[in-house]
């Protein structure tokens, strides 16, 4: 009887020794910051007779607690400031913000006025439990409707500007400005630490110069509505700006940029359609990007990279260029080709890299290739040379004229190493450019003949994206690579690497 006795209380020690060890193994699972103290953790008494540990908040210093938060993206961040007052203490110094339609889950088929609601509600309750304190950059996304539909947008940027604001981002639906920011929240001490400024779609007036921008590195206006003399005081406060792009805007018809801003190296315009003038002061201006109608451009000297896309923004190029900016090293240009292009003699002296795009649009649409040797003999430093070709028309073939191929006599390009021709067809001129580009560049190392634009496409890779091309562009690509053939492979010298691309069989397929 004895024995019995024994052997159930060492099976009653038994079981107790197992449900210690169950409920250690539970506990050990909680962050080890609950053994460091009671500060963090409490003794929660059950009716079970257990003691339960419950987490009440970081055991760690707060600024550290922030850091972490601050590293995870700012939905998940959001959250956890839900379920957890800790976290929400967290979130209240959250560092980076940023609401557009998808992160506030406005992207289902709601009406314009229900999106805008939604909207609204959804910043309105997030910045609601935000101090304004630590916050570094907010983005706001409000585009899809009229910035009328929300009158929360000021007290939205009263929270975020602050002293300690560094990136600034309110881009609103363009079609039409009417949202009046609020230059007021710039005075005084706002602002004072703001590197990085994108505002779209809006009405900015500031009305005397922004002491603020003191510190702004990149600023970016959109589709905003402002005068040359307001846009003129805004520079004016930007004595450390790097760059500045501009686009969008039909009441600037001159484009002054002032001597103060010495450190600007990038200056982008776009879709300015009454710009008429742009005239920089800026003795470090090095690139300058520029999506408009050429019609009088003034820059320093130092201007190294020039793009101008614009189908019709060099049509005197070969007269303009060499005279105001005599120390360009990169050409990026879309024009139109004329038979009549003048003789030129090294007037791009310190361009290495040139790159045409062929204006498609030209009527009548006869595009003289050749005409092009020009460009390159004025340029006796060019190293890389990457044409756009357009899509011939059907008279342009050397298939259809069956004359000898024209030769350009005395021009040498004895630097150039690297010719790209996107859209290489069976147009005559453009044949007779490659043949005398092999026959005069006694320094080239490679040549890539692309005949259906293949950089961008397959090439035959399992995970690249098949091309879609139009019927005429298949309809020319066997007799591109004919051509070939016949008048370009046989005179490549052997040094020189030769790639001729086509579309793979599933991009033919696919179209």
């Amino acid at each position: 009887m004895g024995r019995l006795i024994s052997a159930q209380r060492e099976r009653r020690r038994q079981r107790q020794r197992q449900r210690r060890r169950r409920i250690r193994a539970r506990d050990d699972r909680v962050p080890l910051l609950a053994k460091r103290g009671r500060s963090s953790w409490e003794q929660d008494d059950r009716s079970e007779g257990r003691k339960r540990v419950k987490y009440s908040g970081p055991d760690l210093p707060q600024k550290i607690w922030r850091h972490i938060i601050s590293l995870v993206p700012m939905q998940d961040a959001a959250r956890a400031a839900c379920v957890s007052h800790a976290f929400l203490r967290c979130w209240r110094f959250y560092p980076n913000i940023g609401f557009s339609n998808s992160t506030v889950g406005c992207n289902g088929v709601l009406t314009k006025a229900e999106t805008a609601r939604k909207f609204a509600s959804k910043v309105n309750q997030v910045l609601k439990n935000h101090s304004g304190i630590g916050l570094k950059s907010i983005k706001l996304e409000f585009l899809g409707h009229n910035s009328s539909d929300c009158s929360s947008l000021d007290s939205w940027l009263r929270v975020a500007i602050t002293s300690e604001i560094e990136e600034l981002s309110l881009m609103l639906s363009s079609v039409v400005a009417t949202y009046r920011f609020p230059c007021s929240l710039l005075s005084g001490l706002r602002g004072n630490s703001i590197r990085y400024v994108h505002l779209s779609g809006c009405v900015f007036r500031p009305v005397v110069r922004l002491s603020c921008f003191r510190s702004l590195m990149n600023l970016r206006l959109y589709h905003v509505r402002i005068s040359e003399d307001e846009l003129g005081c805004l520079l004016s406060s930007c004595s450390a700006l790097e760059l500045f792009a501009f686009g969008y805007c039909n009441e600037i018809t001159c484009l002054k940029i002032p001597d103060i801003l010495q450190r600007l190296h990038d200056l982008q315009v776009v879709g300015c359609n009454a710009l008429r003038v742009v005239e920089s002061k800026a003795l470090n201006l090095s690139s300058f990007y520029f999506g408009g109608k050429r019609e009088q451009l003034s820059h320093g000297e130092q201007l190294k990279n020039l793009t101008m896309p614009h189908r019709r923004a060099l049509d005197n190029a070969h007269a303009m260029l060499p005279t105001t900016m005599p120390n360009l090293e990169t050409l990026d240009i879309s024009l139109r080709l004329k038979a009549d292009t003048p003789m030129m003699h090294s007037q791009f002296l310190r361009i290495k890299y040139l790159r045409i795009t062929v204006d498609g649009y030209a009527f009548p649409r006869i595009n003289d290739y050749i005409s092009l040797v020009p460009f390159l003999d004025a340029s006796p430093c060019l190293e890389s040379f990457f044409l756009q070709a357009a899509e011939p028309m059907e008279h342009e073939s050397i298939f259809r004229d069956p004359s000898p191929l024209r030769r350009k006599p005395g021009h040498r390009h004895d630097k150039l190493k690297s010719v790209t021709i996107i859209g290489f067809n069976s147009a005559k001129s453009l044949i007779e450019l490659t043949v005398h580009i092999i026959e005069n560049a006694g320094s080239l190392e490679s040549l890539t003949l692309d005949t259906a634009d293949c950089s961008l496409g397959c090439s035959d890779s399992e995970t690249k994206r098949c091309s879609t091309l139009g019927q005429s562009t298949l309809m020319e690509v066997p007799r591109a690579l004919f051509a070939i053939r016949r008048y370009v492979e046989g005179i490549v010298p052997s040094a020189v690497k030769l790639a001729v691309l086509e579309p793979c069989t599933r991009c033919c397929d696919a179209s």
